[in-house]
Protein backbone atom coordinates (compact mmCIF):
# COMPACT_ATOMS: atom_id res chain seq x y z
CA UNK A 1 0.00 0.00 0.00
CA UNK A 2 2.83 2.51 0.91
CA UNK A 3 4.41 1.48 -2.13
CA UNK A 4 1.15 2.25 -4.61
CA UNK A 5 0.92 5.28 -2.31
CA UNK A 6 4.54 6.43 -3.31
CA UNK A 7 4.08 5.67 -7.13
CA UNK A 8 0.66 7.55 -7.15
CA UNK A 9 2.42 10.77 -5.11
CA UNK A 10 5.48 10.07 -7.80
CA UNK A 11 3.04 10.21 -10.86
CA UNK A 12 1.05 13.55 -9.66
CA UNK A 13 4.00 15.38 -8.91
CA UNK A 14 6.06 14.58 -11.90
CA UNK A 15 2.47 15.00 -13.71
CA UNK A 16 1.88 18.50 -12.32
CA UNK A 17 5.70 19.37 -13.31
CA UNK A 18 5.07 19.03 -17.19
CA UNK A 19 1.93 20.82 -17.26
CA UNK A 20 3.57 23.55 -15.35
CA UNK A 21 6.30 23.80 -17.42
CA UNK A 22 4.84 23.18 -20.92
CA UNK A 23 1.27 25.10 -20.48
CA UNK A 24 1.24 27.67 -22.88
CA UNK A 25 0.47 31.18 -21.67
CA UNK A 26 -3.41 30.80 -23.31
CA UNK A 27 -5.96 33.57 -23.83
CA UNK A 28 -8.52 34.69 -21.68
CA UNK A 29 -11.31 32.27 -22.94
CA UNK A 30 -9.09 29.68 -22.43
CA UNK A 31 -11.63 26.88 -20.71
CA UNK A 32 -14.55 29.05 -20.93
CA UNK A 33 -17.35 27.27 -22.69
CA UNK A 34 -20.53 29.62 -23.24
CA UNK A 35 -23.48 27.47 -21.95
CA UNK A 36 -26.84 27.93 -23.33
CA UNK A 37 -29.76 26.13 -20.69
CA UNK A 38 -31.77 23.18 -22.25
CA UNK A 39 -35.18 24.72 -21.56
CA UNK A 40 -35.17 26.95 -24.46
CA UNK A 41 -35.93 30.23 -24.38
CA UNK A 42 -36.14 33.13 -26.72
CA UNK A 43 -34.46 35.15 -24.31
CA UNK A 44 -31.16 33.09 -24.14
CA UNK A 45 -28.34 34.46 -26.64
CA UNK A 46 -25.23 36.36 -27.40
CA UNK A 47 -25.13 39.14 -30.14
CA UNK A 48 -22.62 41.14 -31.86
CA UNK A 49 -22.81 43.56 -34.81
CA UNK A 50 -18.98 42.65 -36.05
CA UNK A 51 -17.04 44.51 -38.63
CA UNK A 52 -16.75 41.92 -41.83
CA UNK A 53 -15.40 43.77 -44.21
CA UNK A 54 -12.22 41.88 -44.33
CA UNK A 55 -14.20 38.33 -45.20
CA UNK A 56 -16.33 39.72 -48.19
CA UNK A 57 -14.41 37.49 -50.81
CA UNK A 58 -13.76 34.32 -48.26
CA UNK A 59 -13.91 33.16 -44.92
CA UNK A 60 -13.72 30.26 -42.19
CA UNK A 61 -15.89 29.82 -39.12
CA UNK A 62 -14.68 26.76 -36.89
CA UNK A 63 -15.58 25.70 -33.55
CA UNK A 64 -16.81 23.19 -31.54
CA UNK A 65 -20.35 22.81 -30.74
CA UNK A 66 -22.45 20.55 -28.31
CA UNK A 67 -25.91 20.04 -28.73
CA UNK A 68 -28.62 18.82 -25.67
CA UNK A 69 -31.30 19.08 -27.45
CA UNK A 70 -31.91 18.62 -31.26
CA UNK A 71 -36.14 18.14 -31.75
CA UNK A 72 -35.96 20.28 -34.41
CA UNK A 73 -34.42 23.02 -36.59
CA UNK A 74 -32.11 23.79 -33.64
CA UNK A 75 -29.64 27.13 -34.89
CA UNK A 76 -26.32 27.82 -32.76
CA UNK A 77 -25.42 31.03 -35.14
CA UNK A 78 -27.08 33.35 -37.56
CA UNK A 79 -26.17 36.48 -39.52
CA UNK A 80 -28.58 38.65 -40.58
CA UNK A 81 -28.33 42.16 -42.84
CA UNK A 82 -32.25 43.21 -43.29
CA UNK A 83 -31.53 43.68 -46.67
CA UNK A 84 -35.56 43.05 -47.26
CA UNK A 85 -35.23 39.89 -49.08
CA UNK A 86 -35.66 35.62 -48.51
CA UNK A 87 -31.48 36.73 -47.91
CA UNK A 88 -31.85 38.25 -44.58
CA UNK A 89 -30.72 35.48 -43.07
CA UNK A 90 -26.95 35.13 -44.89
CA UNK A 91 -25.44 32.24 -42.90
CA UNK A 92 -26.96 30.02 -40.19
CA UNK A 93 -25.71 27.07 -38.41
CA UNK A 94 -27.79 24.20 -37.32
CA UNK A 95 -28.16 20.94 -36.05
CA UNK A 96 -27.91 19.12 -38.83
CA UNK A 97 -25.79 18.98 -42.59
CA UNK A 98 -28.90 20.53 -44.28
CA UNK A 99 -29.21 22.94 -41.41
CA UNK A 100 -26.52 25.02 -42.84
CA UNK A 101 -27.27 28.07 -44.81
CA UNK A 102 -24.81 29.92 -46.60
CA UNK A 103 -25.92 33.68 -48.73
CA UNK A 104 -29.61 32.46 -48.60
CA UNK A 105 -28.84 28.66 -49.53
CA UNK A 106 -29.04 25.16 -48.27
CA UNK A 107 -26.19 23.43 -48.14
CA UNK A 108 -26.92 19.57 -49.76
CA UNK A 109 -26.20 16.56 -47.03
CA UNK A 110 -27.73 14.42 -44.61
CA UNK A 111 -31.07 15.38 -42.53
CA UNK A 112 -30.50 13.43 -40.01
CA UNK A 113 -29.90 15.20 -36.10
CA UNK A 114 -26.34 15.36 -35.16
CA UNK A 115 -25.61 13.07 -31.44
CA UNK A 116 -26.36 15.16 -28.54
CA UNK A 117 -24.31 15.77 -25.18
CA UNK A 118 -21.25 14.96 -27.56
CA UNK A 119 -18.34 17.99 -28.65
CA UNK A 120 -18.39 18.39 -32.41
CA UNK A 121 -15.86 19.92 -34.42
CA UNK A 122 -17.47 22.38 -36.97
CA UNK A 123 -15.91 23.91 -39.64
CA UNK A 124 -17.46 26.14 -42.37
CA UNK A 125 -15.13 27.43 -45.20
CA UNK A 126 -15.91 29.62 -48.29
CA UNK A 127 -14.27 31.41 -51.05
CA UNK A 128 -15.59 33.51 -53.78
CA UNK A 129 -12.14 32.99 -55.86
CA UNK A 130 -13.29 29.47 -55.97
CA UNK A 131 -16.66 29.53 -55.93
CA UNK A 132 -16.71 27.07 -53.34
CA UNK A 133 -18.50 26.40 -49.98
CA UNK A 134 -17.37 23.17 -47.63
CA UNK A 135 -18.35 21.72 -44.78
CA UNK A 136 -16.51 20.02 -42.16
CA UNK A 137 -17.68 18.17 -39.15
CA UNK A 138 -14.88 16.49 -36.72
CA UNK A 139 -12.21 17.24 -39.25
CA UNK A 140 -13.95 15.16 -42.71
CA UNK A 141 -16.08 17.15 -45.13
CA UNK A 142 -19.66 16.05 -45.12
CA UNK A 143 -20.77 18.45 -47.58
CA UNK A 144 -19.52 21.23 -50.69
CA UNK A 145 -21.37 23.55 -52.96
CA UNK A 146 -20.71 25.38 -55.46
CA UNK A 147 -21.50 29.23 -54.90
CA UNK A 148 -22.51 31.59 -57.86
CA UNK A 149 -19.95 33.76 -59.63
CA UNK A 150 -19.36 36.91 -57.87
CA UNK A 151 -20.77 36.10 -54.51
CA UNK A 152 -19.34 38.64 -51.54
CA UNK A 153 -20.18 38.53 -48.29
CA UNK A 154 -22.09 41.28 -46.81
CA UNK A 155 -21.37 43.48 -44.45
CA UNK A 156 -23.51 45.40 -41.63
CA UNK A 157 -25.19 42.49 -39.98
CA UNK A 158 -25.75 41.36 -36.71
CA UNK A 159 -24.26 38.00 -35.38
CA UNK A 160 -26.17 36.34 -32.73
CA UNK A 161 -25.24 33.29 -30.95
CA UNK A 162 -28.31 31.14 -29.89
CA UNK A 163 -30.80 32.04 -32.31
CA UNK A 164 -32.02 32.15 -35.67
CA UNK A 165 -33.17 35.77 -36.81
CA UNK A 166 -35.71 36.32 -38.83
CA UNK A 167 -34.72 40.29 -38.91
CA UNK A 168 -31.35 41.61 -37.85
CA UNK A 169 -31.06 40.98 -33.79
CA UNK A 170 -35.06 39.63 -33.49
CA UNK A 171 -38.15 37.68 -34.56
CA UNK A 172 -36.74 34.90 -33.30
CA UNK A 173 -38.69 31.14 -33.37
CA UNK A 174 -38.62 29.31 -30.20
CA UNK A 175 -38.56 26.37 -31.91
CA UNK A 176 -35.12 27.04 -33.82
CA UNK A 177 -33.58 28.29 -30.08
CA UNK A 178 -30.21 26.20 -29.37
CA UNK A 179 -29.91 24.74 -26.18
CA UNK A 180 -26.36 23.60 -25.68
CA UNK A 181 -22.83 24.51 -25.20
CA UNK A 182 -20.46 26.61 -27.32
CA UNK A 183 -16.35 26.87 -27.21
CA UNK A 184 -13.01 28.24 -28.88
CA UNK A 185 -15.24 29.50 -31.92
CA UNK A 186 -13.07 31.71 -34.42
CA UNK A 187 -14.19 33.22 -37.56
CA UNK A 188 -11.05 33.85 -39.51
CA UNK A 189 -10.61 35.45 -42.89
CA UNK A 190 -9.48 33.14 -45.39
CA UNK A 191 -10.67 29.82 -46.40
CA UNK A 192 -8.59 26.87 -44.51
CA UNK A 193 -7.75 23.67 -46.89
CA UNK A 194 -8.36 19.86 -45.38
CA UNK A 195 -5.38 19.71 -44.07
CA UNK A 196 -5.82 22.63 -41.59
CA UNK A 197 -8.99 21.88 -40.52
CA UNK A 198 -8.44 18.34 -40.13
CA UNK A 199 -5.04 19.69 -38.08
CA UNK A 200 -7.28 21.60 -35.49
CA UNK A 201 -9.70 18.93 -35.28
CA UNK A 202 -6.50 16.27 -34.42
CA UNK A 203 -5.24 18.83 -31.68
CA UNK A 204 -8.59 18.09 -29.86
CA UNK A 205 -10.99 20.71 -27.92
CA UNK A 206 -7.85 21.49 -25.25
CA UNK A 207 -5.46 22.86 -27.67
CA UNK A 208 -5.74 26.43 -27.35
CA UNK A 209 -4.33 28.29 -31.16
CA UNK A 210 -1.95 31.16 -30.73
CA UNK A 211 -3.33 34.49 -31.89
CA UNK A 212 -2.96 34.84 -35.72
CA UNK A 213 -3.79 37.81 -38.37
CA UNK A 214 -6.18 35.99 -40.00
CA UNK A 215 -8.43 35.94 -37.22
CA UNK A 216 -11.25 38.71 -37.93
CA UNK A 217 -13.37 37.69 -34.57
CA UNK A 218 -11.72 35.20 -31.68
CA UNK A 219 -13.20 33.46 -29.35
CA UNK A 220 -12.63 36.16 -26.68
CA UNK A 221 -14.86 38.66 -29.16
CA UNK A 222 -17.68 36.03 -27.71
CA UNK A 223 -17.03 36.04 -24.56
CA UNK A 224 -17.00 39.46 -23.99
CA UNK A 225 -20.03 40.27 -26.06
CA UNK A 226 -23.42 41.50 -24.60
CA UNK A 227 -25.38 38.08 -23.77
CA UNK A 228 -29.13 38.24 -22.95
CA UNK A 229 -31.10 35.85 -20.63
CA UNK A 230 -29.83 33.01 -18.87
CA UNK A 231 -26.78 32.39 -20.93
CA UNK A 232 -23.37 31.91 -18.87
CA UNK A 233 -19.91 30.31 -18.50
CA UNK A 234 -18.98 26.73 -17.72
CA UNK A 235 -15.20 25.17 -17.71
CA UNK A 236 -14.61 22.66 -21.03
CA UNK A 237 -12.61 20.67 -18.65
CA UNK A 238 -9.19 21.29 -19.73
CA UNK A 239 -7.60 23.04 -16.51
CA UNK A 240 -4.50 21.28 -15.60
CA UNK A 241 -6.15 19.79 -12.72
CA UNK A 242 -9.47 18.56 -15.19
CA UNK A 243 -6.22 17.07 -17.35
CA UNK A 244 -4.50 14.80 -13.90
CA UNK A 245 -7.72 14.24 -13.12
CA UNK A 246 -8.08 11.64 -16.19
CA UNK A 247 -5.02 10.16 -15.64
CA UNK A 248 -4.31 9.59 -11.95
CA UNK A 249 -3.64 5.62 -10.98
CA UNK A 250 -1.80 5.30 -14.68
CA UNK A 251 2.15 5.10 -14.83
CA UNK A 252 4.18 7.76 -16.30
CA UNK A 253 4.77 6.22 -19.77
CA UNK A 254 5.87 7.96 -22.96
CA UNK A 255 2.65 8.25 -23.95
CA UNK A 256 1.34 9.85 -21.19
CA UNK A 257 3.96 12.82 -21.58
CA UNK A 258 3.77 13.14 -25.20
CA UNK A 259 -0.09 13.61 -24.50
CA UNK A 260 0.71 15.97 -22.30
CA UNK A 261 3.43 17.79 -24.59
CA UNK A 262 0.59 17.90 -26.92
CA UNK A 263 -1.86 19.72 -24.96
CA UNK A 264 0.16 21.80 -23.76
CA UNK A 265 2.68 23.14 -25.72
CA UNK A 266 3.45 26.56 -27.26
Amino acid sequence: RVRGSLLKMKFFSCSMLLLLFLSPVQGSGYNKVLQFPRAVSLENYVLLRPDFSEIQEELSVCGWVKFYRTDGDRYWLSYATGTGDSRDNQMIFGDRVIGQHFLGDTMPGASSDFATFTWLHTCFTWSSATEFEELYLNGQRVSSEQTPAGSKFPTNGTLVLGQEQDSPGGRFDLSQAFGGEIYRLQILKRKLSAEEVGDMYKGGICDYPPPSEDVVLDWEDFLDAKRFGKVGEISAGCHMWDILRNFVGQEISADLIAYLKRHHQN
